[in-house]
């Protein structure tokens, strides 16, 4: 089993010193497999292609690639993916920094995962076990959290918890080599997410394994200026990729959220609020089915009066799910807060939020599902 683990550079002398030592020595725990260390450095102005060339002396399994010019994060791995496939006829590749933020002590974890024959491996900050440092200020700690929870939802891949970790282990064949690396996204930070999504949409196993993410006290950093634009644009091209029925189904709701609100408010005037609801809830579902028929789900839309009668059916009745729970909340909150126009509206978006993921995952799949 050969495994090799690329390590992009930037002005890391000092780190570089530190790190290989300690990954050869995590190494010889695994005396089946064969490593090899990956460095591709983007044209550092200190030391590090000079440190790194006298560790090769030392070291026989270390390979270097110098950038004429920086390409980034994301295009140092890619550099690195394509050797290890061409020249080093890899099984796996890890990807992990050199700046000691990924510490050498969780490598095994990620190694040990290969006999179990996950198709991608993940050092996760965010499942049990997982830790980013403390001393990170409380703005990062949020940036990084919901950044990944965002591109979760937004994306639906709710298996994977940290979206952004740089800390991996992917399998060659029937992965790594099935990606044209040519359409990658970004070239910079986002490349992380990038690589996941593709990974992810070839129904991969996947596996996260908890990292003690470290903080960088030597070197200088490679991240690169706007990667929260970068990571943003990412994830919206992915999710307008991956989701062109969700988009127009959004466009929908909202259309359906006017005429719902819209009558839920006016009606209450004189009704109690649960009946209200109840009442313009089934008047939306009755817009909502006939655009989501012929403009959501075009593709896949019933012409035929009786076949529209019959998904009609059962469009109202998956639809009965989300506005029965959206009464009984808005119930629950009136009886515990008081009726006010606020609590009355709270409960109300609450419940409408709820009933969106219900309602697309009930027509996506079985009313408007695709013809295999």
């Amino acid at each position: 089993m050969k495994i090799t683990v690329i390590i992009p550079t930037y002005n890391e002398e000092e780190n570089i010193k530190i790190l290989v030592p300690l990954l050869e020595k995590k190494f010889q725990l695994f005396p089946d497999y064969t490593f090899k260390l990956l460095f591709v450095d983007g044209n550092s102005k200190d030391g590090s292609v000079e440190v790194i060339k006298e560790l090769i002396k030392e070291y026989k399994n270390i390979e270097l690639i110098v950038e004429q010019e920086k390409s980034g994060l994301g295009g140092a791995y890619i550099k690195g993916y394509k050797y290890s496939i061409e020249k080093l006829n890899s099984d796996y590749v890890v990807e992990m920094d050199a700046d000691l933020q990924h510490n050498p002590d969780d490598f095994p974890k990620l190694i040990e995962k290969v006999k179990e024959d996950y198709d991608l491996v993940i050092g996760s900050r965010y499942v049990k076990g997982g830790s980013v440092p403390k001393e990170w200020a409380l703005y990062r700690k949020l940036i990084s959290y919901f950044g990944s929870l965002f591109a979760r939802i937004v994306l639906r891949i709710f298996k994977v918890k940290d979206f952004t970790s740089g800390f991996r282990l992917t399998k060659v064949r029937g992965v790594l080599d099935q990606i044209d690396f040519s359409k990658i996204k970004s070239k910079g930070f986002a490349y992380k997410m990038d690589m996941l999504v593709r990974i992810y949409d070839m129904k991969s196993r996947i596996v996260e394994v908890p990292i003690a993410f470290g903080l960088r006290d030597r070197g200088t950093s490679k991240m690169e200026q706007k990667n929260f634009q970068d990571s943003l644009k990412v994830v919206l091209e992915f999710a307008k990729e991956r989701n062109k029925n969700f988009i127009k189904f959004i466009m929908v709701g909202f259309g359906g959220l006017f005429v719902d609100a819209t009558l839920f408010n006016i009606i209450s005037l004189t009704l109690e609020p649960y009946y209200s609801a109840i009442f313009s809830g089934f008047v939306a579902m009755l817009f909502t089915f006939l655009l989501n028929n012929f403009f959501s789900f075009r593709e896949r839309q019933k012409n035929k009066t009786s076949e529209l009668l019959v998904f009609f059916l059962a469009y109202a009745l998956s639809s009965l799910v989300p506005i029965i729970a959206r009464g009984y909340i808005i119930y629950l909150f009136v009886y515990e807060f008081g009726d006010t126009l606020i609590i009355r509206n709270v409960a109300f978006f609450i419940g409408i939020f709820l009933g969106l993921i219900w309602n697309y995952t009930v027509y996506s799949k079985i009313i408007w599902k695709k013809n295999v």
